[in-house]
C-alpha cells in the first residue's frame, strides 16, 4: 500500500508553492538524441516524488542537473527554479551556495561516495562545516542527533568507523544522515537500496519516509523499481528515453496506468502469486503515438 501523504504537516499554500520547479528541462550531448527532454516535474515539502524507469531513461541526470552536477560537456536548456530563483544559467559560486544546505543527494553507491581512509565522524564534520557555521561541539551534536535520526544504534562506534568496517545497509544510513546533517530542504535519492537485501531495502525506505515527514522534505527518489516507489511514494513519474510519460497520485497511476510503458514497468514486478511470471520485454514506443498522461489527484486526497 502507498503510504498516504503527509498533507496534515503540510499548509495548503505551502502545496501550491513548490520548492523545486522545473519546467522544460532539456540536457543535450550533442548525440543524435537528447538525454532529457522536456521534463516538467514539482517537488513540494513532505512530499516523496518517486521517478520511475529503465537505466538510461534521464532519472538521474534530471536530479544532477537540478543540483549543477551534469557533465561539463551537458548543455542544459528549460527551466529550474528553487524558491523561486532560477538555477539554470547561475554561476557555479550560486550553485555551490545551494547545494549541501539547500538541495542535497544521496547516490546509490556507497562504496563509491564514503572515502574509504576517513572516518565516519570525519567525514560528516566535513561536509556540515563545509556548508553550516558552527563550532566542532556544534557539530558533533548535530552529526550525532542526524544518525539518530537514521536509527543508528551505537553510535559512537559508528562515528569511529571507517566505511569498510560497517555493513552496507549501515553505510547507507550514513550516506542519509550525511545529507540530512545541513539541514537540506531538498533530498535526492538515487537508487538508494541498490545491492540491499530486502529487509535492509524495507528499513531504509521507511527511514526516508520518516525523515521526510518530520523535516518536511521535498524528496525525489529514483528507482528502476516501480514497485518500490509505490510503497513509498506520495506522487509518482514515470521516464521513459528522457522523457516524463506519466504522472500523478502514486496510488492512482499505479491502479489505472495508462502509458503502454508505464503498464510493462507495472507488469514486471515479480508476484509470489499467480500461475508464472514472464519475461516482460520493454517497449519500443512512437511519442507521437502516446501523448504524456497526468492523473489529477482524486477528490479529497492532496
Amino acid at each position: 500500500m502507498p503510504h498516504p501523504s503527509s498533507a496534515t504537516q503540510v499548509s495548503d499554500d505551502q502545496r501550491r508553492e513548490p520548492i523545486l520547479s522545473v519546467r522544460q528541462l532539456e540536457v543535450d550531448f550533442g548525440g543524435p538524441q537528447k538525454a532529457v527532454v522536456d521534463v516538467s516535474l514539482d517537488l513540494f515539502p513532505g512530499e516523496i516524488l518517486g521517478v520511475a524507469g529503465q537505466s538510461g531513461s534521464g532519472k538521474s541526470l534530471t536530479a544532477l542537473a537540478a543540483l549543477g552536477l551534469a557533465p561539463t560537456n551537458a548543455h542544459i536548456n528549460g527551466s529550474i527554479r528553487f524558491k523561486g530563483k532560477e538555477l539554470i544559467g547561475a554561476s557555479e559560486s550560486e550553485r555551490a551556495k545551494v547545494r549541501g544546505s539547500g538541495m542535497t543527494m544521496i547516490f546509490q553507491e556507497t562504496v563509491t561516495a564514503l572515502n574509504p581512509v576517513v572516518q565516519i565522524e570525519r567525514q560528516m564534520e566535513l561536509a556540515l562545516r563545509a556548508n553550516v557555521e558552527c563550532s566542532k561541539a556544534q557539530a558533533r551534536e548535530r552529526i550525532v542527533e542526524a544518525l539518530n535520526d537514521v536509527q543508528l544504534r551505537d553510535v559512537e562506534r559508528v562515528l569511529h568507523s571507517y566505511p569498510y568496517e560497517l555493513s552496507g545497509g549501515m553505510c547507507q544510513r550514513v550516506m542519509i544522515a550525511m545529507a540530512l546533517v545541513c539541514g537540506a530542504d531538498i533530498l535526492f535519492a538515487d537508487e538508494p537500496t541498490t545491492a540491499l537485501d530486502v529487509t535492509v531495502q524495507r528499513e531504509v525506505m521507511d527511514i526516508i519516509r520518516k525523515v521526510t515527514d518530520e523535516r518536511e522534505l521535498a524528496v525525489m527518489l529514483i528507482s528502476h523499481d516501480i514497485g518500490v516507489l509505490d510503497e513509498v511514494s506520495d506522487q509518482l513519474a514515470v521516464m521513459y528515453r528522457g522523457r516524463v510519460v506519466e504522472t500523478g497520485p502514486s496510488s492512482a497511476v499505479i491502479a489505472d496506468p495508462g502509458h503502454p510503458y508505464t503498464q510493462a514497468l507495472i507488469s514486471s514486478i515479480p508476484r509470489i502469486h499467480g500461475a508464472h511470471n514472464e519475461f516482460i520485454e520493454m517497449p519500443q514506443l512512437d511519442f507521437e503515438e502516446f501523448e504524456p498522461l497526468h492523473h489529477p489527484a482524486r477528490e479529497g486526497v492532496a
